[in-house]
């Protein structure tokens, strides 16, 4: 459309073929690249130790942007200097200074520190957006031998580098309460955008569940945050209790997944779990919809995408007290949707309120991802200069 300015996303996650890591981040891109105002160009940025090449993914084209670092996360930003005129001579050879209006990061490093290599040079807009607990990623580093120096080194720059761009976008109030720990975090301007969701691939499909057991989903990578073992732990309190229509579908993979399966053969607790192995991002609407009730049990949640999607499907969910998913459901619901934190026993009350009492839990339509991109766009700081 003839007098879109561009929109530069700046991100180190964005899906592809064989990867659905980012797709809210594609989500987002296509509608704000939908608007009268804005065309899209999406930069992937990964690690020069990455084979990873330019692709197209459904309508957006991805150009990848190589960071030179030390591996492992290590002074992550030491080579910023290079980085920084490396990144300006690629967005020139690649035609994207022109006509250039927004540069949008995604996650504070390397995102922040490479748009605020251009807006040093030219008159654009800047965002970062921060998605998670840790938003200055200081939990990154593996060696304690010196934790203490990246910790610092890390959180120093970082904030300098977020405090320079000229919105800082955090997906819950939580992420930004987080941000504001920090003494120094100084922003020139702020908003929360939550995750919203594309209602063309998640909603109800009023399909029959299975009436002979209540059936329980969780979708969540197998981390020690993610805490599916006491959710393990509240179904063998149910099933304890003669509860035996009672089934949880486990979706996932990651270092606690072998401690997970090896706890519900010991316990002989097979009859009511079944661990299913990631698929694509597409076939996770019918998932939603074969469940009674979804459960993230993480006690370190910024806002799960797993619960947006799962909310809009009209499937009941059951989170965690204090995450940001929180922010989106009324205190009565607060009541019987949340539980409390590391607790099996506060989970198995929740899921049993939820057997008992069957609580519908109806989608808001202001979380529809057409409706949080249009009103973040209409905000002041992208029509004054």
């Amino acid at each position: 459309m003839k007098g879109k300015k561009k929109y530069i996303i700046v991100t180190p996650y964005f899906p592809s073929e064989s990867s659905h890591v980012g797709s809210y981040i594609y989500d987002q891109a296509k509608i704000i690249d939908s608007s009268e105002y804005f065309s899209v160009k999406v930069v992937k940025v990964v690690s020069c130790f990455i084979n990873e090449s330019d692709y197209h993914f459904k309508g957006i084209d991805v150009s990848i942007f190589k960071v030179l670092d030390f591996p492992f996360f290590i002074l992550p930003g030491f080579f910023n200097s290079i980085n920084s005129i490396r990144f300006r001579r690629f967005l020139k050879n690649k035609g994207f200074i022109d006509n250039l209006d927004v540069l949008h990061g995604h996650v504070s490093y390397p995102s922040a520190y490479l748009i605020n290599a251009i807006s040093s040079m030219l008159n654009v807009r800047t965002i970062i957006q921060h998605h998670a607990l840790d938003p200055l990623q200081l939990m990154n580093c593996r060696f304690n031998a010196i934790k203490k120096f990246q910790y610092h080194f890390i959180k120093n720059r970082s904030l300098r580098q977020i405090n320079k761009v000229g919105l800082n976008v955090s997906v819950s109030n939580k992420v930004s309460s987080v941000l504001y720990d920090y003494k120094d975090y100084n922003p020139s301007n702020e908003y929360v955008l939550y995750n919203g969701v594309d209602r063309t691939k998640f909603y109800n499909m009023d399909v029959s569940r299975d009436s002979t057991n209540y059936i329980l989903g969780c979708v969540a990578n197998f981390w020690p945050i993610k805490d599916h073992i006491n959710l393990i732990k509240a179904i063998e309190l149910l099933v304890r209790e003669g509860i035996d229509d009672i089934y949880l579908r486990l979706i996932g993979t990651g270092e606690t997944l072998y401690f997970c399966q090896n706890f519900v053969e010991k316990n002989n607790l097979e009859d009511y779990k079944c661990f299913e192995l990631e698929r694509p991002h597409e076939y996770m609407n019918q998932f939603y919809n074969e469940i009674d009730l979804f459960v993230l049990p993480s006690y370190f949640e910024a806002l799960g995408c797993v619960l947006m999607e799962a909310w809009a499907t009209d499937t009941p969910t059951i989170s965690i007290k204090g995450q940001g998913f929180s922010e989106l459901i009324t205190k009565e619901e607060r009541g019987y949707l949340l539980a409390d934190a590391r607790s099996p026993a506060s989970l198995k009350k929740k899921i049993f309120e939820q057997y008992q009492n069957r609580h519908s839990h109806p989608f808001d339509d202001k979380c529809d991802i057409n409706n949080t991109i249009f009103e973040f766009l209409k905000q002041p700081f992208f029509h004054e200069k």
